[in-house]
């Protein structure tokens, strides 16, 4: 059984999420501005000779980590995969305080999760990372704010709920039950 107050720290796993989430969210809003500054001056970026070899780069890599991120998400960021492979992620320090072996599993899920869903998000952040770029090197504004959108798009389905969060907890404290049994 976990005890009440370590499930309130566990919870407030989630809200550590989100808040790295918002930053993510921010950022993109941040690459937009710094674009547009950068490109009120007409002679910025212009005359950039490789300019269309990096925008077809940039793009394969786009293509590259939308696969990466369908791959993580069905291989790392589901319920089955987070309870597998919970033992192979480092403890955040707010869950040391465990007491007894299922506290301990269930900090390892949550730390799991959390840090699975910051990989995701940093994923991605590089889509928007590319369009800024994109925009700063060719100025492909229009490049940029496709990029962006699609990764605000994509971070908000990937919101870090708590509903989630909860059943992998639950799902710890009731198979630990079940083999108590």
């Amino acid at each position: 059984m976990i005890r009440p107050e370590f499930r309130t720290i566990l919870m407030d796993q989630r809200g550590a999420a989100v808040i790295i989430w918002s930053f993510f969210m921010i950022s993109i809003a941040v690459y937009l501005f710094i674009a547009r500054s950068l490109l009120a001056d007409p002679n910025f970026a212009r005359d950039f000779s490789l300019a269309k070899t990096v925008r077809i780069m940039l793009w394969i890599l786009t293509l590259v980590d939308l696969g990466y991120y369908v791959y993580w998400k069905k291989r790392r960021l589901t319920a089955a995969a987070i309870l597998s492979g919970a033992k192979e992620v480092k403890l955040f320090r707010a869950l040391e305080g465990y007491e007894g072996a299922i506290e301990k599993r269930a900090a390892s899920v949550v730390s799991a999760y959390a840090t699975r869903k910051i990989v995701v998000f940093a994923i991605i952040e590089a889509l928007a990372v590319y369009g800024l770029v994109l925009a700063l090197v060719g100025r492909y504004v229009w490049d940029q704010y496709l990029l962006s959108v699609l990764s605000l798009f994509l971070l908000a389905l990937d919101f870090p709920n708590e509903k989630s969060l909860r059943e992998l907890v639950q799902t710890v404290e009731h198979g630990a039950a079940g083999r108590g049994r």
